[in-house]
């Protein structure tokens, strides 16, 4: 993503066309958003913050999303079009659909995230801005209030915070992840691990190389960090194939690096969880030797 002139393009627009959305993912899987009216001074101010929070990270360098974590220094992209959940996201914010009512106290406890919407024109369409929800608990003695014309006023506590950071953004068919929690957690993203991780589990399968396969993929879909690692894999499938073509190799690599696990008969000897890092590690060909000092190590990617 261009995020310089993304930052262009909004400081040179003058229409304000901006529209607030709170946002919780239901029980059943459906999205439920809430959109508020804002004034046009808060409309300002939250162009401000959009514009300042894509300033602070346009000079940072983009790589592809890895599911394993970013490195830091480093900002992610993606395809919204891979996301579970995004189109009924986007849904739950069309007119005919999203709520404008008040939001219950009950429902404030329950928002996940919120979504700045900022229309630029017919060229480039919407730019959407994604923020996980701050909120303001409720105090266990005292009152909050403010001034109104020299009156003291009690305000309720069930406050929701508009805070000058960004963890998403959504623009001309691209995902910008800045917050890498942050968008596992708004998007629920583990339970598409799962299932990316069970794809690279029934070809792994397939292969016939691994004993007690069946504790083996119980044991990797109850680990979060093992199905991050064959989530990606998934999308690093020729390794899979050669691991299978080069099996001869699989031992030499367990004796270099003293790995805790068994060769018999072709086939990899799984007995409990502590071996489930290093069989991943062996399928992604993750140990190396440097070819000037022989130095050995693991790729660090996993």
């Amino acid at each position: 993503m261009d995020v310089r002139r993304l930052c262009e393009l909004l400081m040179e627009d003058n229409t304000l066309d901006i529209r607030l959305y709170f946002t919780r993912k239901k029980q059943n899987g459906t999205y439920i958003s809430y959109s508020p009216s804002i004034s046009k001074d808060l409309q300002e101010e939250l162009k401000e913050i959009v514009t300042s929070a894509l300033d602070n990270i346009s000079t940072l360098e983009q790589r592809e999303f890895n599911p394993i974590g970013m490195l830091d220094g480093y900002i992610e992209t993606y395809n919204p079009k891979h996301v579970s959940g995004f189109d009924d996201i986007v849904r739950s914010m069309h007119e005919e659909i999203v709520y404008r009512g008040s939001i219950s106290s009950d429902e404030i406890n329950k928002l996940n995230f919120y979504c700045i919407k900022y229309h630029l024109d017919q060229e480039w369409g919407d730019v959407l801005f994604f923020r996980r929800v701050t909120k303001f608990k409720k105090l266990r003695k005292g009152i909050v209030g403010r001034f109104v014309s020299n009156d003291f006023e009690k305000i309720d506590n069930d406050l929701l915070g508009i805070d000058p950071n960004i963890d998403i953004v959504v623009f001309n068919g691209e995902m910008l992840i800045i917050n890498h929690v942050a968008f596992e957690r708004i998007f629920r993203i583990h339970d598409q691990y799962l299932e990316k991780a069970q794809e690279t589990l029934n070809k792994i399968k397939e292969a016939k190389k691994i004993s007690n396969f069946e504790q083996f993929e119980e044991d990797c879909l109850s680990d979060a960090r093992i199905t991050r690692a064959l989530t990606k894999l998934l999308s690093e499938e020729e390794r899979i194939d050669k691991f299978i073509l080069n099996f001869e190799n699989v031992r030499t690599v367990i004796e270099i690096f003293e790995l805790d696990v068994r060769v018999e008969n072709g086939v990899l000897i799984y007995e409990d969880k502590s071996q489930l890092m290093d069989i991943v590690r062996l399928i992604r060909d993750s140990y190396y030797e440097s070819l000037i000092a022989n130095r050995k190590g693991i790729d660090v990617g996993l």
